[in-house]
């Protein structure tokens, strides 16, 4: 009966989760800008709790000056991608120039080789090929989730959320009549609340100083476009594992096509490997700290299923949602077990060692 019952849990369980992914597809365009403005409303819970105590401005007037705020910082980074972009595809025919005498130069190189490649760029394979493929380069351009619709709704459900957040408090005390069980959700809420604000704070400021560091490597070693270039490896970073790499590829393939030798990309490349590697093991635990508390693998899994539930804005997304489930697991003492799957190994391995040990012998 026992082994029955567990596993009917399981199977209950296995439906739950599956019936929660297909919602998560199919409600797609509410849910993502829907998990955004949770996201940014509860890092931004207490500070706006602050301003209403300090200040005598109406709830309504501070949610608005916020959501403005916001809004201008925004529009402040499309406005600069546009005159960067514009800039860009200003100077496009000379890049174009560029390219195929670097083809050139290279397909000259590899025919003492044996090895055969065009010699120049077809303009009209390039412009043939945009027009077959635009719905797929437009999929690809929506598929960031942020768009001008998008937004808007992120701001109406900010408003909402955020004018009405006290109802949490109100549910809470309704829900948990017992002491014991408000504190442990207060305590909860608490701890998704330190998560979520360190998390997206942590990434701002750690955008900020990835895109400092980079503009002045560009810089140094000449790079065009330098501060376009710099922002954009800087917001690719916020996807772990996966947005460097590209971004990295994207810059070095551009620095090898307009700059006259390869060791000018070689020293690019090294620099921002170092950097790299000084974000990751030194400002990032520094800025960010253990918050999270999530392992490598647990991160990784998140960005993949993220990437393939609501796209590049799910990478992002599920990264804090999975510590908000550690959260909710951990407060459990069923499900805390299940928590132990998300955790980084313990640092005293003597200690793991001597329980497996004591565990085995009592098993004998």
């Amino acid at each position: 009966m026992e082994t029955q019952s567990n596993l009917l849990k399981t199977t209950a369980r296995l439906v739950i989760a599956t019936l929660i992914v297909i919602v998560m597809v199919v409600g797609k365009s509410f849910l993502v800008p829907m998990a955004w403005a949770l996201l940014i409303g509860l890092a931004s819970y207490r500070f706006l709790n602050h301003l209403e105590e300090k200040t005598k401005l109406s709830r309504s007037a501070i949610n608005s000056l916020f959501l403005f705020s916001l809004l201008l910082f925004l529009i402040g980074i499309g406005y600069f991608f546009y005159i960067e972009l514009s800039h860009i595809f200003r100077d496009l025919p000379g890049l174009m120039q560029t390219i195929s005498e670097r083809l050139h130069e290279i397909s000259l190189t590899l025919k003492n080789y044996g090895i055969f490649i065009p010699d120049h760029i077809d303009k009209r394979f390039i412009s043939d090929w945009v027009h077959g493929h635009n719905d797929m380069i437009m999929n690809v351009l929506s598929g960031i989730g942020l768009n001008l619709w998008n937004i808007v709704l992120i701001m109406f459900y900010m408003f909402f959320l955020l004018y009405y957040r006290d109802l949490v408090i109100h549910f809470y005390i309704e829900r948990f009549k017992r002491k014991e069980r408000l504190n442990l959700a207060k305590d909860r809420f608490n701890k998704v609340l330190d998560l979520v604000r360190s998390y997206i704070f942590g990434l701002v400021l750690l955008t900020l100083i990835s895109a400092v560091m980079n503009y002045a490597v560009f810089l140094v070693f000449g790079l065009k476009f330098a501060l376009f270039w710099a922002v954009f490896l800087a917001l690719l970073n916020l996807i772990p594992f996966i947005g460097n790499p590209i971004g990295l590829l994207v810059i070095m393939l551009f620095a090898i096509i307009t700059k006259e030798t390869m060791l000018i990309p070689i020293l690019i490349f090294v620099a921002l490997f170092v950097m790299n590697f000084l974000q990751d093991n030194v400002i990032r635990p520094w800025i960010v700290g253990d918050k999270l508390k999530i392992n490598a693998f647990a991160v990784f899994v998140a960005i993949i299923i993220g990437g393939m539930v609501w796209g590049v804005s799910g990478m992002i997304l599920f990264i804090p949602i999975v510590g908000v489930v550690k959260i909710i697991l951990e407060s459990n003492k069923e499900s805390g077990v299940y928590a132990i799957f998300f955790s980084e190994l313990p640092k005293n391995k003597k200690s793991i060692e001597e329980d497996l040990t004591m565990e085995v012998q009592d098993l004998d």
